[in-house]
């Protein structure tokens, strides 16, 4: 339970550093441009990462201290999380210097690349795929650092292209990183539940000041670097026979940033432009064009967020076999899902009147 200590130390730096965030960048008037992605009007303030990295990496410390004063030497950092963290620090400065400077997309791409090769070269990267009905095991081999590689840089943009309203990215990683941690906790991996709850901490905080009608949003910073984060939480864990890590549950946990993006790749394909061409036809963007509220729509993927995270959880406090169907079956769901609301937008449905968007 001490290490419980660590996502209260987390939250409240981030609710503390928010609010110093915000008027910093209104003094500055750095606000979030408007453009084909974006949904609000105004003048609200993009810095919302720097606090959640900020409160993200002075956690670990702080709550490191706090356990070791309960119980000594519980906690033991090595020098491989800690490279991989620094990296972290990359995607984050790789965000702030697009919100300041608007990077061309391949230039992002690249260093995102790069940054993803670094990661691998530290150690962490898929050994093999989980099924557990047999129990079978998928050995990897050279295709586990390919893979891994897509995974990371795929994950990152994922959760970056899905950042398009308020309380969306960060309630959905809060959602995925609350989930890690609850695995972690269960199975006696105290570092990886360590990093997981740090995590969830600094997003609860930024949450609080980004939930609809936000006063803050979290800009490429922030979503480059959660994107990072929910890339990297199942790669620090141990993988074992019953599915308590490993790609199926990482899928499941991000599933719906995965699939928009997956659209988004196919929509833009079918119009014959760039991928990296904004448009408004994400999932937030759909469920607006059918009359539900901001505050409806998170309230729809919130739980749909907590019922793939409960899919993922039976694995390893009721059944392996249970969990995998449960998550094959959340997998089949949000396909529909996404399936009907590509009918529903061409058809130009529309459930209810007009709302606002806040």
């Amino acid at each position: 339970m001490t290490l419980l200590l660590t996502f209260l130390v987390s939250a409240v730096l981030s609710l503390l550093a928010m609010p110093i965030v915000t008027a910093i960048a209104t003094s500055k008037g750095w606000f979030d441009s408007v453009g084909e992605r974006k949904i609000h009007v105004g003048q609200i303030p993009r810095l919302g990462g720097v606090g959640i990295a900020i409160s993200f990496y002075l956690a670990f410390p702080i709550a490191k201290a706090i356990i070791d004063s309960i119980h000594p030497g519980r906690v033991v950092l090595d020098w491989h999380l800690f490279s991989l963290l620094g990296l972290g620090l990359g995607f984050f400065g790789l965000g702030l210097l697009d919100d300041f400077r608007s990077l061309r997309a391949k230039t992002k791409f690249a260093v995102q690349l790069a940054m993803a090769l670094g990661i691998i070269a530290s150690g962490f990267y898929c050994r093999v795929v989980e099924i557990p009905l047999s129990p079978f095991l998928i050995e990897l081999g050279v295709f586990g650092p390919i893979l891994t590689l897509v995974w990371i840089v795929g994950i990152t943009n994922a959760v970056n292209l899905i950042d398009g309203m308020d309380g969306l990215a960060s309630g959905i990683t809060f959602i995925g990183a609350i989930t890690w941690a609850l695995l972690y906790l269960k199975t006696g991996q105290s570092i990886p539940a360590l990093v997981a709850l740090s995590c969830a901490g600094a997003i609860l905080g930024f949450l609080f000041f980004n939930f609809p009608p936000a006063s803050i949003f979290m800009g490429d910073s922030g979503s480059l670097f959660l994107g990072f984060m929910m890339a990297i939480l199942p790669l620090i864990g141990r993988s074992g026979t019953a599915m308590e890590t490993g790609l199926v549950p990482a899928i499941t946990i991000c599933l719906i940033p995965i699939l928009d993006t997956f659209a988004a790749i196919l929509r833009r394909w079918r119009r014959g432009v760039s991928f990296f061409t904004p448009d408004k036809f994400h999932l937030h963007h759909k469920l607006l064009n059918l009359g539900f509220s901001a505050r409806q729509i998170l309230a729809i993927i919130y739980c749909l967020c907590v019922l793939l995270g409960f899919g993922v959880l039976v694995g390893v406090y009721v059944s392996p076999v249970l969990s995998f169907w449960l998550m094959m079956g959340g997998w089949g769901l949000w396909g529909a899902i996404f399936v009907l609301l590509h009918l529903l937008k061409e058809k130009k449905v529309r459930f209810f009147a007009p709302r606002g968007k806040g």
